[in-house]
């Protein structure tokens, strides 16, 4: 689970993106999903925190509200769907989920031109979906971001001010069914040095190198997680 959680951190501090669909991917091999997105949730909402101040003044804030109206009205069906389907059944879901758009990300897909408000809004209600259901609405937003061309660092900033936004939205109704208690915030906690070293690193590695090398080994690990994670749902 540290693996995860290093390699995680290592993400979203280079790319602001990648964090939760590291995280669980990777923890739900171990623990049970509901419990893996409630753990990187918190934490995500621990990483905006951090890494605020670096941000702020690249923030497109037009974009980020139109994501986040989407994402309120997406946000309740995904917390269900985590609330009542089988576990065995989120983990297929989670794997084929960050293998899908991890793979879409890899192969580079660009727009013909630029999504208008509603284009935005539409892909923050299957964001607000994905990080109730799966905690992984970042790869909608990355998708779309990234096809549209937009710079690494403006995509890293768009990412780190939405997800702080939508975690809080979805912790609110996590908390509403039961699945934040004392143990998940006593875990969450004990991440928090982990986390702070790995984003620390990755905006280290940021500032100083390209972002599409890391990006890529980032959408490979995915892909490897997500292949896993369906052989093991399939034979559980």
């Amino acid at each position: 689970m540290a693996t995860g959680l290093i390699v995680a951190s290592l993400a979203r501090g280079y790319s602001g993106f990648g964090f939760s669909a590291l995280l669980v991917a990777s923890w739900s091999l171990v623990t049970e999903p509901a419990r893996a997105v409630a753990l990187s949730l918190i934490l995500e909402v621990a990483a905006s925190i951090i890494q605020a101040f670096s941000i702020w003044r690249a923030i497109p804030w037009r974009r980020v509200a139109l994501l986040l109206a989407g994402a309120a009205l997406g946000t309740p069906a995904g917390v269900w769907l985590l609330a009542t389907t089988p576990a065995h059944v989120m983990q297929a879901g989670i794997a084929l989920f960050v293998l899908g758009a991890a793979s879409a990300l890899l192969a580079g897909l660009r727009l013909q031109r630029t999504a208008g408000d509603a284009g935005t809004a539409a892909v923050g209600v299957v964001s607000g979906i994905a990080n109730g259901a799966v905690a992984m609405g970042g790869l909608p937003v990355a998708l779309l971001l990234t096809a549209q061309g937009d710079s690494p660092a403006q995509i890293r900033a768009a990412l780190i001010a939405y997800f702080f936004l939508l975690d809080l939205i979805a912790l609110a109704f996590l908390a509403g069914e039961g699945l934040v208690g004392g143990d998940t915030l006593l875990h969450a906690a004990l991440a928090l040095p982990v986390l702070a070293l790995g984003i620390g690193l990755g905006t280290r590695h940021f500032l100083g190198a390209t972002p599409e090398s890391f990006r890529r080994t980032t959408l490979l690990v995915l892909i490897g997680l997500a292949l896993l994670g369906i052989g093991r749902a399939l034979f559980s």
